[in-house]
């Protein structure tokens, strides 16, 4: 009696076992900025927060990120809900604290500077001229009075410029440059911000503070003691 092998082949073709399917294509790490082609350069500024790579960003995912660019952890809850809360039901279309990252254009609010367009692309030539209007002294950055004027500038509405001074205030606390005694936001950082790569580099940045804390007892209770906050 002849055993007849076991054959993984089906009407003359070859099914894959599993080892040998190709793998499915992997969430991007997370310490890796955003380069999707397909994705608006808005879409990339908030891909930072989806750790899972499903397109929603829920608040808990939110507070995460939070975390990892320094911020302590009762204004991660803050921010975080103020922020879900603020883009959960414009990007979803439903009432929802869960942001839709693939509509994140829908929440565009008044008030802003205007550098990306309605589709969420960035455009040079405003990032250009933000700097030419409010960088007074020239010296490739803007300092808390600069930012008023921006502020006051771009006003077309309370709610929208609330929100605009808030961001920018975050913004300044955990990206913001030391110069002369005063925290200023460099052009780079800034066009970085726009573009989404600045999240990483602030959360390595983070991470390789707090591993340098570690090695001290001092420094590392200290520093729990902040981040509470």
């Amino acid at each position: 009696m002849t055993t007849r092998k076991r054959t993984d082949k089906v009407k003359g073709r070859v099914k894959k076992s599993k080892a040998d399917a190709e793998p499915k294509e992997e969430g991007r790490k997370r310490g890796s900025a955003p380069d999707s082609g397909s994705r608006t350069t808005l879409q990339k500024h908030v891909d930072f927060f989806d750790s899972d790579r499903d397109g929603k960003i829920t608040f808990l995912e939110t507070y995460q990120g939070l975390r990892r660019l320094g911020l302590g952890a009762a204004r991660s809850v803050v921010f975080g809900g103020v922020i879900n809360a603020a883009l959960g039901s414009s990007t979803s279309r439903t009432p929802s604290l869960t942001v839709d990252a693939d509509h994140i254009n829908a929440g565009k609010h008044a008030s802003d500077t205007g550098v990306y367009d309605q589709k969420g692309h960035f455009v040079q030539r405003r990032f250009d001229r933000l700097f030419a209007r409010y960088d007074e002294d020239e010296d490739g950055a803007l300092d808390r009075e600069e930012l008023a004027r921006l502020f006051e500038g771009n006003r077309t509405d309370l709610l929208g410029h609330l929100g605009s001074m808030a961001e920018f205030g975050l913004l300044l606390y955990l990206a913001g440059e030391d110069r002369k005694g005063r925290k200023v936001l460099t052009r780079q950082r800034l066009k970085r911000f726009y573009d989404g790569s600045l999240f990483y580099q602030l959360a390595d940045e983070v991470a390789a503070r707090r591993a340098e804390a570690g090695a001290s007892l001092f420094t590392a209770v200290r520093n729990s003691l902040e981040e509470l906050y």
